[in-house]
């Protein structure tokens, strides 16, 4: 029976395509960013976990060949159910969500009890992975038409596929959630008369860091599987163009293909790192280990406010720091000329970056971006008895100040402009647990644990790499992922504080050659290259 629409919530059947977040579209990020409640697959991309609202609740109805999680007719209860609680429901799937994704059910249960409902189409896997693997489906000359097919069927069984129709009819076959029947996909193609030599393929975790194209003649095709011991989920492609793949293929000559990374740097800031990373290759993991917060600290400033003559230089140390510095100023009804002809500094480029924006240029910033090189750069350019204003996060180091006042009588007013939490402590563990159970191919956390310490090396958990931007992201991360194995882990620093702060807690550090994410890529790079050398990948 219909409920009464201003109780009733609405939902979202999306797609979220393959696995690479690249291939997600701009309205499932749309509907994601409002959604109150996450009902989502096992084979979504663990980096679109990321893209999930922190304060969204989320809900695994995850399922794979011979292991689900919830039955068809559950998750419909649960997606009513939800949506009539008044919530905002995204039923997120993985590829799109009418093409064998049992999206019409849901529809239909929706139309039982009246709930509004939108479907959002997602890039299909059987498009995209072979596109990744460098087959075309259609090619004009050799295949003019594509079927597509699932190989999932009942317990015992036949598959219910017309192999003779297909196979007059020429173009290129590919089945989705056929691993479990392969041998009897080939044996019906080979049976009905395809040509034995026929060009196909198995490619298994399209699109992800853990791809694999498995090549091979009709005839031989279950046989290499076997050998290479492929596992779902894989994309079947038979026909003339899966013959491409050997010329075509792209996605796995990108020099950092095969490596996952998941990058710690708070959410707002990850950007430019992730977009790099991902440009050469990477399959990256958002899983920010702090944030920040702006703190109330007008008081402070107003009493510091009217003797801000007296100050040579105002200091920032991160692009944080400059956004709620304006922020505050926002706040007080107050613009920059309150703060007269003080001098600025910043620590490195992104900081200056920051101030840009708002069409100011630092005075002063060192060759190398931390916080020694920041500090002894301030003393040498203050007499004694100047006074210097620190804005920047509660969590500063102190280092920064004795550097500053190293054998002058130099006054610092250090102002905590915003707080540096770690996610673990702020009631986000049940975001982070996610994060972990999508890092882990949704299993249980100490499956991702394993995954966080590289010890996971022949399965889909693994993380090959850890970025981390300042000494509080890796502790945020090791309260994120307590339990690791952390003399595993490969952490790739920016800066020695906090190459420092990864080797305290026993982890193998990479340290980049300068403060700059450019640098840590090319760390990434140098690592990559070498676990590959050395066949850990």
């Amino acid at each position: 029976m219909p409920m009464n629409s201003e109780k009733t919530g609405k939902v979202y059947l999306a797609g979220a395509g393959p696995s690479d977040i690249g291939l997600l579209t701009l309205k499932t990020l749309q509907v994601l960013s409002r959604a109150q409640t996450v009902i989502y697959d096992a084979l979504i991309g663990p980096s679109i976990h990321s893209l999930i609202p922190h304060q969204a609740e989320k809900i695994p109805v995850g399922k794979r060949a011979g292991r689900h999680s919830m039955k068809q007719e559950e998750i419909n209860r649960l997606i009513v159910k939800k949506a009539l609680e008044g919530r905002i429901v995204v039923r997120l799937k993985g590829g799109d969500p009418f093409l064998f994704g049992r999206g019409a059910e849901e529809v239909q249960a929706l139309l039982a009890h009246g709930i509004p409902y939108e479907i959002v189409p997602g890039v299909p896997s059987a498009v995209s992975v072979p596109a990744y693997a460098g087959i075309p489906v259609t090619c004009r000359g050799m295949a003019s038409a594509v079927h597509i097919l699932t190989g999932h069927k009942k317990l015992d069984e036949p598959l219910e596929i017309d192999f003779k129709a297909l196979t007059a009819a020429g173009g290129t076959c590919v089945f989705l959630m056929g691993m479990s029947a392969l041998h009897e996909i080939v044996n019906g193609f080979l049976n009905a008369g395809m040509d034995a030599d026929m060009p196909a393929a198995v490619i298994e975790q399209g699109t992800g860091a853990r791809q694999r194209t498995i090549l091979a003649p009709l005839k031989e095709l279950g046989q290499k599987v076997q050998k290479q011991h492929a596992q779902t989920p894989a994309v079947i492609v038979i026909g003339k163009t899966a013959a491409f793949a050997e010329k075509f293929r792209w996605y796995e000559k990108l020099p950092l293909f095969g490596c996952r990374i998941i990058v710690t740097r708070p959410a707002v800031r990850s950007g430019k790192l992730s977009d790099m990373l991902r440009e050469l290759g990477a399959e990256v993991i958002e899983m920010p280990a702090i944030y920040t917060q702006k703190r109330d600290c007008a008081r402070e400033f107003l009493d510091i406010l009217p003797q801000i003559r007296e100050y040579r230089y105002m200091v920032f140390t991160s692009p944080s720091g400059v956004d709620y510095f304006f922020e505050l100023l926002e706040n007080l009804d107050l613009d920059i000329r309150c703060i007269g002809d003080i001098r600025l500094a910043v620590i490195g480029s992104a900081t200056k970056d920051a101030l840009r924006k708002h069409g100011l240029k630092p005075a002063l910033m060192p060759a190398r971006y931390n916080g020694a090189a920041l500090g002894k750069l301030l003393n040498q350019s203050l007499q004694d008895g100047e006074k210097v204003l620190l804005l920047r996060s509660a969590m500063g180091s102190r280092e920064l100040v004795k550097e500053i006042q190293s054998g002058k009588q130099i006054q610092v007013t250090d102002l905590a402009i915003y707080d540096t939490i770690y996610t673990a402590d702020e009631g986000c563990l049940q975001e982070s647990s996610d994060w972990q159970k999508a890092a882990s191919g949704n299993r249980d956390d100490s499956d991702w644990q394993k995954a966080a310490s590289g010890n996971c090396r022949t399965d889909d958990c693994q993380a090959d790499m850890v970025m981390f931007t300042s000494a509080s992201a890796v502790r945020g991360f090791v309260q994120m992922a307590q339990g690791a194995d952390y003399a595993k882990i490969h952490a790739v620093c920016i800066g020695r504080m906090t190459a420092d702060q990864a080797a305290y807690y026993g982890m193998q550090v990479h340290l980049a050659e300068q403060e700059t994410v450019e640098s840590m890529t090319q760390a990434a790079l140098q690592l990559h290259l070498k676990m590959a050398q050395n066949n850990v990948i």
